[in-house]
């Protein structure tokens, strides 16, 4: 199986990758934006992501952030991009509400192990307005040597300079995503997705 697939960072890239090779089974995947620079350059190519998956699976992963809610950015970035409903049945549009890091957030048992943090100060809904400056600030207060090594930011940067592989790693090598999908309902939603589109391809 071929399925092509874009995000916007490379947090989001280890994500997605996780899920397609644990859902899709076998499967060759081809990134269509290597260089990610958000969610700008996605959103402007996806009239050629949509023409893509009347013959082939696609599979984009973006970010809620600030917008009102999920329906809401969809049909934003379908009238930028001129199109309507339906999208092509091989197309699976998924949005993290409102970050990434909260679909990672919602593993309370294999983040915490990771990043030494109690899973008593884990939020049960995920979805809450600020995943990534949440967990930044749990490793401050009580994380362990590694993660606040990796996660925090020094001088200027929002971020430590392994923020993104560290926490890659975690998503590669030890998320429960099922689990936390339990906390999750944009997660939930997007396997539910993956798994039909699935279906298509067999």
């Amino acid at each position: 199986m071929i399925a092509y697939y874009c995000v916007e960072d490379p947090l989001s890239r280890a994500v997605l990758v996780r899920l397609l090779q644990s859902l899709l089974g076998e499967v060759y995947l081809t990134e269509l934006q290597g260089d990610q620079g958000g969610y700008g350059w996605i959103k402007k190519k996806l009239n050629n992501y949509c023409t893509l998956a009347r013959h082939q699976q696609v599979f984009i992963l973006t970010d809620l952030d600030r917008a009102v809610c999920p329906p809401s950015l969809r049909r934003d970035w379908l009238g930028s991009a001129q199109l309507t409903e339906p999208l092509p049945a091989k197309m699976s549009f998924n949005i993290a509400v409102t970050e990434v890091e909260a679909w990672l957030l919602a593993d309370h048992n294999n983040l915490s192990s990771y990043l030494g943090v109690s899973t008593n100060l884990f939020p049960e809904d995920a979805e809450i307005d600020d995943p990534k400056e949440f967990l930044l600030h749990c490793v401050q207060q009580h994380g362990n040597r590694q993660s606040r090594a990796e996660l925090l930011p020094i001088g200027n940067s929002k971020v430590g300079l392994g923020y993104n592989s560290f926490l890659s790693r975690f998503a590669m090598k030890y998320w429960d995503f099922l689990e936390a999908s339990e906390r999750s309902v944009s997660l939930h939603r997007a396997i539910e997705r993956i798994i039909a589109i699935r279906s298509l391809g067999q």
